[in-house]
């Protein structure tokens, strides 16, 4: 008698590739989600850059001032506001005698951090002064 030959898979088979999706699976997730905050980081960095850039616009045409308040500046941007920074706060901004000082806290939203997320970025009318890494 001649045995007739199956097609497909068996369960165990399926459930092996499963297991090995799964695996994979749950390797990108966790791969994808720690680097959320650093994201965040480089999102405001390259923010500020582009504030920056606005800021020094502004002055150029009044004189070498600055503005007051970011809001001053708010029509450089999409939607006439200001955006905040990657991690949903406003920026720190500060007019000085002779130029400015603009600063994000990081991911913590503390001063200093030890982490490249938990860092601060501070520009001034010169650019980044805290290099990035």
């Amino acid at each position: 008698m001649a045995r007739k030959h199956r097609r497909g898979f068996t369960l165990i088979e399926l459930m092996v590739v499963i297991v090995i999706l799964g695996i994979i699976a749950a390797i990108a997730w966790r791969a994808t989600v720690n680097n959320i905050p650093i994201s965040q980081w480089e999102t405001t960095r390259t923010e500020m850059a582009e504030l920056h850039k606005a800021l020094l616009d502004w002055s150029v045409n009044h004189d070498g001032d600055y503005p007051d308040s970011l809001d001053e500046i708010a029509d450089s941007f999409p939607g006439g506001r200001v955006p905040v920074d990657g991690f949903k706060e406003p920026y720190i901004y500060e007019r000085r005698e002779r130029g400015f000082s603009l600063k994000s806290l990081g991911a913590d939203k503390a001063e200093g951090g030890q982490d490249k997320a938990d860092r601060d970025i501070v520009f001034d009318e010169r650019g980044q002064l805290e290099p990035a890494e």
